[in-house]
């Protein structure tokens, strides 16, 4: 396999700045818990206030960021479902970035603002001082489907229960990158594809590089499995050889996808998620010219 076909784009984090940020914020409330909590749980988290009421211009749903309070607001007349899954986008993008204020309209296009005086007070403050107080909201699972099934594990026992998801569940393979096996890309975390068995069937593989910190690679493993679930339908181009590249640069889960449930099932083997908004990296044209941007998962 070329897993060297990616031009490399931008240097990969430094492993100990990554790991003290992953430490620091292991256990908080991250974008993802929006799609997986139940909604008046989140509300209650936030101490937001939900209500329904008309709104300005063609918005359909608001949250609104005021000094002390924040309002989840709603127009009358929307389904249950319908208002639910408008109050969790609101919300996990504000748990992936403190807006002042967010509007929704009805093709669920959204508008973001925030205050500049705001903005600049929270960037002097340390990294997710809005949610310090969620100190560790792995209790709130404990009962719920997307509990650890066998308690929460470490970083490698977690991997080898993710792993053998694709090798056992999926009849795939899944095997480390090391570290000098190939002049892999510093971006990219990991390759996903298909192969073929004697008898013309597809099987997953995955690959992930090993000379990353361990929660990165779990989380990547995640992804790889969600991946995997769905490789041959996903919203990017494979390289000539049909491998989709991962790349390591992380992204807070905002919608449904593969993200999500690569999110909910690292979880459920037994570690609380990082953010695993990972992206599909488009292979360089071999025709020549400019590389293809990369995609989002």
């Amino acid at each position: 396999m070329a897993l060297d076909s990616v031009r490399h784009v931008s240097g990969g984090a430094c492993p100990q700045r990554g790991q003290a940020r992953e430490a620091e914020t292991a256990y908080t409330l991250r974008a993802h818990d929006a799609w997986a909590l139940p909604v008046e749980v989140l509300l209650g988290l936030l101490s937001a206030e939900a209500v329904e009421n008309r709104l300005f211009d063609d918005a359909r749903a608001a949250l609104i960021a005021l000094p002390g309070r924040l309002i989840a607001a709603t127009t009358p007349g929307l389904t249950k479902v319908a208002r639910e899954h408008m109050l969790r986008k609101l919300l996990s993008e504000y748990l992936s970035h403190p807006w002042d204020l967010i509007t929704l309209d009805d093709s669920g296009n959204m508008k973001v603002a925030e205050n500049p005086e705001a903005s600049l007070r929270r960037e002097a403050d340390a990294p997710h001082t809005h949610l310090q107080r969620f100190t560790d909201v792995r209790n709130l699972y404990e009962d719920s489907h997307w509990g650890p099934k066998d308690g929460w594990r470490s970083d490698e026992e977690v991997i080898e229960a993710l792993r053998a998801l694709i090798t056992e569940h999926l009849a795939g393979t899944a095997e480390d990158i090391p570290a000098m096996a190939c002049p892999l890309p510093e971006d990219v975390g990991a390759a996903v594809t298909i192969g073929y068995d004697e008898h013309g069937e597809p099987h997953p593989l995955a690959f992930v590089r090993t000379d990353i910190p361990s929660g990165l690679r779990a989380d990547l493993w995640g992804f790889c499995v969600a991946a995997s679930m769905g490789v041959g339908h996903l919203d990017v181009a494979p390289d000539e050889h049909g491998i989709y590249y991962v790349g390591m640069k992380r992204s807070p889960v905002t919608c449904p996808g593969p993200a999500l449930l690569a999110a909910l099932i690292v979880q459920r083997m037994g570690r609380r998620p990082g953010d695993c908004a990972f992206s599909f990296i488009t292979p360089p044209n071999r025709g020549g010219g400019e590389p293809a941007e990369p995609a989002a998962a």
